[in-house]
């Protein structure tokens, strides 16, 4: 295996900020006056009062508590975008239509061939993005605000774009979202700031290096989202929902049968090895990338004691 970020990109993630294209991930909308009301019973977070300009992550799974996907909610005046994992916008709006009652006002478009989605990770991620022109504003998780984009090219300037705080690599971590047409005109400006771009393997070593997660990898329905250390897309003071049973008595047990962690191998492995521990399997590797100090994984390792 050989190295997948080069020391400029790796010194820039770690110091200032790189910039993804990470167009891949699905976008779904949902109309209709009981989009929240499903949204809520069907997933782990109490996404039910979400306002517009608000947004959370909350986890779709299965009735035995299985992942499914994890989705980040974003509320407008009179819609709910929703991004999905990488190329999987389609598969989560059949399967929530699935639940989509006779008494349920709930529609879903899919976006995702109209939409393009950059990230800015890293400690200087807000300021870069505040030299290009967007709002110098302290956004909470997951939340976002419409903008006008202003600077060179002259293309980019005026274009409409939406900037969202997402989960921090490195300290900090931004979505910058537009239509597929601005594509390239905003792309270009972010890449004139002097903002490193980070590839496809490059963002991987990344956010394997920071203990992210990421969906076809860790999450999983071999996995449940406590076991992925996705608390914070939990509720447990919320009404039913699917798979609850099952993640709160996990909880109230305070006990996990795995927990995914951080692993640096001392030789190559691959995902879906074995992770051994004086030659008895511990757990299963489910990400593994090469960088300048070796190697990085991810793992789901059984809990003892």
């Amino acid at each position: 295996m050989t190295n997948q970020i080069s020391d400029t990109v790796y010194q820039a993630a770690h110091q200032g900020a790189v910039l993804v294209d990470r167009s891949s991930l699905g976008m779904l909308k949902f109309t209709g006056q009981t989009r929240l009301d499903l949204l809520h019973r069907m997933s782990t977070n109490n996404v039910n009062e979400l306002q517009a300009g608000e947004g959370v992550a909350t986890v779709l799974t299965t009735d035995i508590a299985r992942i499914i996907d994890r989705l980040i909610l974003y509320a407008a005046s009179d819609a709910v975008y929703c991004l999905t994992g990488e190329n999987n916008a389609n598969n989560i709006a059949r399967y929530l239509m699935r639940f989509v009652f006779f008494n349920d006002d709930f529609h879903i478009e899919d976006l995702s061939a109209d939409t393009a989605v950059f990230a800015l990770y890293g400690p200087q991620a807000r300021s870069r993005l505040t030299a290009a022109g967007f709002p110098d504003e302290a956004l909470p998780l997951h939340h976002w605000r419409q903008c006008q984009v202003n600077g060179e090219p002259e293309a980019a300037s005026g274009r409409t774009a939406y900037l969202h705080r997402t989960d921090p690599l490195n300290g900090d971590g931004y979505f910058v979202m537009c239509q597929l047409a601005d594509r390239d005109a905003i792309w270009e400006h972010l890449v004139n700031q002097g903002i490193a771009v980070a590839d496809e393997a490059a963002f991987d070593f990344l956010r394997i290096e920071a203990g992210m997660p990421r969906y076809g990898r860790e999450l999983t329905l071999d996995y449940i989202p406590l076991e992925a250390d996705l608390w914070a897309d939990v509720s447990f003071s919320k009404g039913c929902y699917t798979g609850q049973e099952i993640i709160a008595r996990m909880e109230s047990r305070g006990k996990l049968a795995k927990r995914l962690t951080r692993l640096q191998p001392d030789s190559p492995v691959q995902p879906g090895d074995d992770i051994l521990q004086d030659g008895k399997k511990v757990g299963t590797y489910t990400s593994v990338a090469a960088g300048p100090n070796g190697l990085v994984a991810l793992g789901y390792v059984k809990v003892t004691g």
